[in-house]
């Protein structure tokens, strides 16, 4: 009977951590309304030598760009969304091929420069960090 019970937590931490991986990516089955969607793109370098973001919806585009570390020097420029460059950008969005690409880099990390992209959605969240759009895991989705 003690060796049924030594094996019992480890079997319950197993499921417990296999049932939160499994709902720590949420998926929309449904497609995901053009107006829900909000897609974030930023470069971030080492040595603060800047970084700049472009924030946009179906709504308004947020771009801020900062110079270097000094947050006095940043600015920002907020806008109505173009309607057929809203378009023109999510008919370029492949939603399912970027939930399933996987990048994670660090060239920041090292002093290089990182690009961040991330879509959001209603239920959902994804984004891939690399340095160049020249890595081949960035090929599925480079026409977005």
């Amino acid at each position: 009977m003690k060796s049924f019970q030594s094996m019992r937590y480890p079997v319950l931490l197993s499921t417990i951590t296999i049932l939160l991986a499994g709902t720590a990516c949420q998926r929309k089955t449904a497609p995901v309304s053009d107006s829900e969607l909000t897609i974030s793109l930023s470069t971030v370098c080492g040595w603060c030598t800047g970084g700049d973001s472009l924030v946009i919806n179906a709504r308004q585009s947020v771009y801020r760009y900062s110079p270097s570390c000094n947050l006095a020097q940043a600015t920002e420029t907020t806008a109505s969304t173009d309607k057929k460059l809203w378009n023109e950008l999510i008919s370029l969005l492949d939603q399912e091929q970027f939930n399933k690409t996987y990048i994670n880099l660090c060239n920041v990390c090292v002093d290089g420069c990182d690009v961040k992209a991330t879509v959001k959605g209603k239920n959902f969240t994804h984004h891939i960090s690399y340095g160049s759009s020249d890595n081949d895991a960035v090929a599925p989705i480079r026409p977005f």
